[in-house]
């Protein structure tokens, strides 16, 4: 019997091994059997919902990556076509801005242009998860971009499994790269420009709304998408 249990915790073991050293999944399917596993913990849902971020950053992989974030999210709904992730999905989308995601991995810091590995990284945490009324749990992020954590929210469902149902502070602005700061203090300087060409190609026009330059923006809201979601916490962004 003691030898069933010791090969038991090997195997055990093994797996946990194995899930962290995972790479970034490609597709929907590789992801959703990986979440039967590892979101069994907060940690381990919450490192699921920022390799789906990172999958749906990708452009080869944002078909698949929207409905990683779907599931880990716990949305009844593609993210891409619901009004409530309207700015989420606006900030994974653009380059110029999408390091706010990086700026939770280890390592990634403002002076390093958040450099990190979409296949081997790992979340810093700032605390422990705190149990809040309704089954809801806060867990505080450290981002190495932002002087305070930054709060999200998890549940944990009847099928066992932690999701991220506010998410809400994983995409408000952090510090700048490095590199943005440089260029933004070389903005007089011709050497810092990026190659353009003379003439910008002519595009077909679409039916937006111009921006208006004095529109105020506003900070990311996530509004409860079912009665399930936690009230705003009162962080100030």
């Amino acid at each position: 019997m003691k030898k069933i249990k010791f090969l038991t915790g090997i195997l055990l073991a093994l797996l946990i091994c194995t899930s962290a050293q995972a790479k970034l999944p490609k597709t929907y399917k590789e992801f959703k059997a990986r979440y039967q596993t590892e979101g069994r913990t907060i940690e381990g849902a919450v490192k699921l919902y920022f390799e789906g971020v990172f999958a749906f950053m990708n452009e080869e992989t944002r078909k698949e990556g929207g409905k990683m974030l779907r599931y880990a999210m716990y949305s009844d709904r593609a993210i891409e076509r619901s009004t409530y992730y309207a700015t989420f999905v606006e900030r994974m989308k653009d380059p110029d801005y999408n390091y706010a995601f990086r700026s939770y991995a280890e390592g990634a810091t403002p002076e390093n242009n958040y450099k990190m590995s979409p296949d081997n990284f790992e979340i810093m945490y700032a605390g422990k998860p705190v149990k809040d009324p309704g089954g809801f749990y806060r867990v505080p992020l450290e981002s190495s971009g932002a002087d305070n954590p930054r709060i999200i929210w998890v549940k944990k469902y009847d099928d066992g499994l932690w999701y991220v149902i506010n998410n809400a502070a994983t995409y408000v602005q952090v510090k700048e790269p490095k590199s943005i700061q440089i260029k933004r203090s070389h903005a007089h300087d011709a050497d810092f420009d990026e190659d353009e060409e003379d003439e910008p190609k002519k595009t077909e026009a679409k039916n937006e709304q111009p921006v208006k330059p004095d529109e105020p923006i506003k900070e990311p809201v996530n509004p409860a998408p079912n009665p399930d979601m936690p009230p705003e916490d009162g962080f100030e962004w």
